[in-house]
């Protein structure tokens, strides 16, 4: 009689550890569900020489213009510093960021060389983060003088191709 006691004990403890599992995970995906108007803005990388401080500045300019005009917010930058990580593929980087940050959209942009030396080449990605599918590319010349205006214009791009 023992033995059967103890078995109806264990499998009563293993069904409630059970559903107790099952609640825990219900309850970590809704928390962590990806919210779309959240967006997360991946440090710019920079291949001109002498504008190397505008990878960070760039992606504070652009984060502080989408969180200031709803129904987007932005995480901070703060929140991306500690958790970007850099691959081979920034684009998949940004997704991952954008992913672990609970952001419905990830930003990539980098600042390339022109065949002018008084502009950029300005490239950027607005990805859904929750399809990988990418909503938008931007890919333009823009003036090195007015590189302190650009997040408003990228911030622009951002929001028109908001799903």
């Amino acid at each position: 009689m023992t033995s059967k006691r103890w078995l109806i004990g264990l499998s009563s403890l293993v069904v409630m550890l059970t559903i107790a599992g099952a609640v825990s995970f219900v309850h970590y995906v809704r928390a962590h569900a990806p919210q779309p108007t959240l967006v997360a803005v991946a440090p710019f990388d920079i291949f001109v020489p002498g504008l190397e401080q505008w990878r960070v500045r760039l992606a504070h300019d652009l984060t502080a213009r989408l969180d200031s005009t709803p129904p987007l917010t932005a995480v901070s930058q703060d929140v991306v510093r500690e958790r970007w990580r850099g691959q081979k593929q920034p684009e998949i980087a940004a997704l991952d960021l954008a992913r672990r940050t609970s952001a419905g959209i990830a930003v990539y942009g980098r600042l390339d060389p022109s065949a002018s030396n008084d502009s950029v080449l300005v490239r950027m990605m607005v990805i859904d983060a929750g399809t990988g599918r990418v909503l938008s590319v931007m890919n333009a010349p823009w003036p090195r003088q007015r590189l302190p205006d650009l997040a408003s214009p990228l911030a622009q791009h951002v929001r028109q191709n908001y799903r």
